[in-house]
């Protein structure tokens, strides 16, 4: 965890140090920089996201059978979204 956050902190310290440059100097390259250091975020939470759902998951089938509850509320939040997918009629 702690190599994580620290990660997390590098990331945000580069970041705002390149959007202070941008917004407060006008600085066209360090807006640029700040545009890479988002994306190198985004794609660090990503990663991270990934790496806790396949923990919980593998603590979840390692445990005493947990209560698992599969809510019908992803289906009926899919079905409701292909609903509005419909193509539109077609003209005559």
């Amino acid at each position: 965890m702690t190599k994580r956050y620290e990660e997390l902190a590098k990331l945000v310290e580069e970041l705002q140090a390149d959007l202070r440059k941008f917004y407060d100097d006008g600085n066209k390259a360090a807006g640029t920089r700040a545009r890479k250091a988002l994306l190198a975020l985004k794609n660090w939470a990503h990663t991270v996201r990934k790496e806790i759902s396949a923990q919980k998951a593998a603590s979840t089938s390692k445990g005493s059978g947990g209560s698992k509850s599969s809510t019908p509320k992803s289906s009926a939040k899919s079905a409701g979204k292909a609903a509005a997918k419909k193509a539109p009629p077609k003209k005559k």
